[in-house]
């Protein structure tokens, strides 16, 4: 698998033909999120995009066994953005810093990833999120080994360590009818081991997902 994913990732990233397929839909069946992403693409300018605040997200891959694995992390209630969702690791570009360095330290400070157990082996497409204003930039990594988990209570509620295999597995994706701001829409989302993963991190994921196939 991870020969595979290095090889991809030095291709074209399909970005958002993957993002496409988590995104949020109206009953009707149009697709909500991906038009407005297909907005950013046809009308904002690359240098408008890189305009947009900076974030980094962590998707770190360890081994246990023949299987893989990585952490998602569900935000506290009390975040003022997504609160209550499950996510990858990262956090908002402090300063001067390089984006790989933001994923790697908010990794750190959120689950006690250290930085020098990490390989960064390549970055996704980086995924602009019209409900924060941020421009997301994930980042994947390969850890020498399960870390020893030291959770940031203030950032984080609960540590979820997920199978890239149960990821990949068809019969985890689900597409359901939610109320989000008083209407009825379908969100496509992953549900594994009875946590729900949607929105933005669905998006990087699904990305990942075909990254590791194709």
């Amino acid at each position: 698998m991870i020969t595979k994913l290095k090889n991809n990732l030095e291709k074209d990233l399909p970005g958002i033909k993957s993002w496409k397929r988590m995104a949020v839909k109206s009953e009707e069946g149009e697709s909500i999120e991906s038009e407005s992403l297909e907005k950013y693409e046809r009308i904002l300018s690359k240098e408008k995009l890189i305009s947009m605040k900076k974030a980094a997200v962590l998707l770190a891959l360890f081994k246990k066994g023949k299987e893989w694995y990585f952490p998602l992390i569900r935000r506290p209630m009390h975040e003022r953005n997504h609160p209550g969702q499950i996510a990858l690791p990262g956090g908002a570009k402090e300063k001067d810093e390089e984006l790989d360095y933001t994923a790697v330290r908010e990794a750190f400070e959120e689950i006690g990833i250290e930085a020098q157990s990490v390989e960064i082996i390549g970055q996704l497409t980086p995924l602009p999120v019209p409900v924060s204003g941020y421009l997301i930039y994930p980042f994947i990594g390969i850890l020498k080994k399960e870390p020893k988990w030291i959770l940031n209570e203030s950032e984080v509620d609960e540590l979820i360590i997920t199978k890239v295999s149960e990821l990949i597995d068809e019969a985890n994706y689900y597409s359901e009818t939610w109320q989000l701001h008083g209407k009825n829409v379908k969100v496509p989302h992953f549900r594994i081991n009875n946590k729900v993963i949607w929105g933005a991190t669905a998006s990087v994921l699904n990305e990942f997902i075909d990254l590791t196939k194709n």
